[in-house]
């Protein structure tokens, strides 16, 4: 397992001179903050002249000082060969005939999957090293290219610091016949999953700042009115700093009504073993922001004993969580401190509540940030929320589209 982790032993904020020979492990203190700017002013401005809406991007980044660095997994999966003319043949390959291309050098492949290939690089211009995500063939299925035009408006409107940063798009060559998009995100060196399987040695002072990231997050999206609905680990972007990033709003969606607590639309909506109970009952449901907290209180629970709480193969067949369920409706639950006999009770009994049957007695983001569990770490009245965005954002959702609507649609959003 050695050869496939990468191990930071300090962290520079704790240990003037870190290396690999560094056994420093300094105590845990209070989280620090460290101001944001989501994007930057133009020379002319001042943070007093900010806007309401421009207010939201002074957002403050949060680190605890002394906490022990993650083992992150590598996610590579090709290492590009040395040999620099075999090198620039693969960038031009997977770049194809994108000018913006000579800006970045490719380093090599860290994802693989149905949507296309993500490649870590580096930015000439500036020496940065990001995340480029290739997605072939985008406007075979419109479902698809609605779902990658989703995310990308997601991504421009939302800006924490804690979900993942869209650098760059690169401009396709030709409006009305591309087929591949190419995003630039900041890169991240692994994901939640992967980190939970790498670390059994996570104390409760990593539990408790992953969880107050996520949360954070998550109250962030819902006061804009949208629901991530695809919460799971490997949906979380993880770093050796224990920084964490949520990523992959495809599935999301934006609440418009007046009343947008409730919302209808079909269930096919976050991986099975993150599913809310209310979604999995029947095609269409009516429901909340509170189907992302269920999903939390499932990150939160595998966190705690590294394996997930409910596995199964499909909704249906899924014992496990079908006895669970009808434990709480027909008979006493079973008390957490049985499932969990060595976590914190003040853990157990926020994840009790994230993890409520009926989504009426789930806390929201911002209720879940006040529980006890984060004394001395959050302030519910500082933390960021969100304006509501805009219903015309996504008038393209209240239409059938085509191919050709899509693509037009991502050549403006680019």
């Amino acid at each position: 397992m050695d050869c496939f982790l990468r191990f930071f032993p300090c962290l520079p904020s704790s240990c003037p001179s870190p290396s690999t020979d560094c056994n420093c492990q300094p105590s845990i203190t209070s989280p620090e903050e460290i101001v944001h700017r989501s994007t930057p002013l133009s020379s002319s401005s001042t943070a007093e002249e900010l806007d309401d809406d421009q207010s939201e991007l002074m957002i403050k980044i949060i680190t605890v000082k002394g906490l022990k660095p993650i083992m992150v997994p590598l996610r590579t999966h090709q290492r590009l060969a040395s040999m620099e003319g075999h090198k620039i043949m693969l960038d031009k390959e997977f770049f194809t005939e994108y000018g913006e291309a000579s800006q970045y050098e490719i380093q090599e492949v860290v994802g693989k999957g149905s949507y296309g290939v993500v490649a870590s690089a580096v930015d000439t211009h500036t020496g940065e090293r990001v995340a480029i995500k290739k997605m072939n063939d985008v406007f075979e299925h419109v479902s698809d290219a609605t779902r990658i035009l989703r995310e990308i408006k997601l991504l421009r409107l939302l800006h924490h610091p804690d979900i993942v940063e869209i650098k760059h798009i690169m401009l396709p060559p030709c409006r009305r016949e591309f087929k591949d998009i190419y995003v630039v995100f900041e890169l991240m060196e692994s994901d939640l999953h992967q980190v939970i399987k790498a670390n059994d040695d996570l104390t409760p002072e990593h539990y408790r700042f992953f969880l107050y990231q996520l949360l954070r997050a998550l109250k962030y999206i819902h006061t804009g009115n949208v629901f991530h609905r695809d919460l799971k680990p490997k949906n979380i972007l993880a770093n050796a700093d224990c920084k964490l990033k949520i990523c992959d709003f495809g599935l999301a969606r934006v609440s418009f009504n007046e009343a947008p607590s409730t919302v209808f639309w079909t269930d096919y909506v976050a991986t099975r073993w993150y599913r809310a109970p209310e979604l999995c009952g029947s095609f269409f449901s009516k429901y909340t922001p509170a189907v992302d907290i269920w999903s939390i209180g499932c990150i939160f629970a595998e966190m705690l004993t590294g394996k997930p709480l409910f596995p199964g193969k499909n909704v249906i067949r899924n014992e496990k969580a079908r006895r669970y369920l009808n434990s709480m409706k027909k008979k006493q639950r079973i008390p957490f401190s049985q499932k969990f006999p060595n976590v914190d009770h003040l853990a157990l009994r926020l994840l009790e509540h994230l993890l409520e049957f009926d989504p009426r007695d789930r806390p929201s983001a911002e209720e879940a940030l006040a529980d006890p569990y984060f004394d001395g770490w959050a302030n519910v009245n500082h933390e960021p929320s969100k304006q509501p965005i805009s219903r015309l954002e996504f008038e393209f959702e209240r239409r059938k589209l085509t191919k050709d609507d899509v693509r037009e649609l991502i050549y403006r959003e680019v």
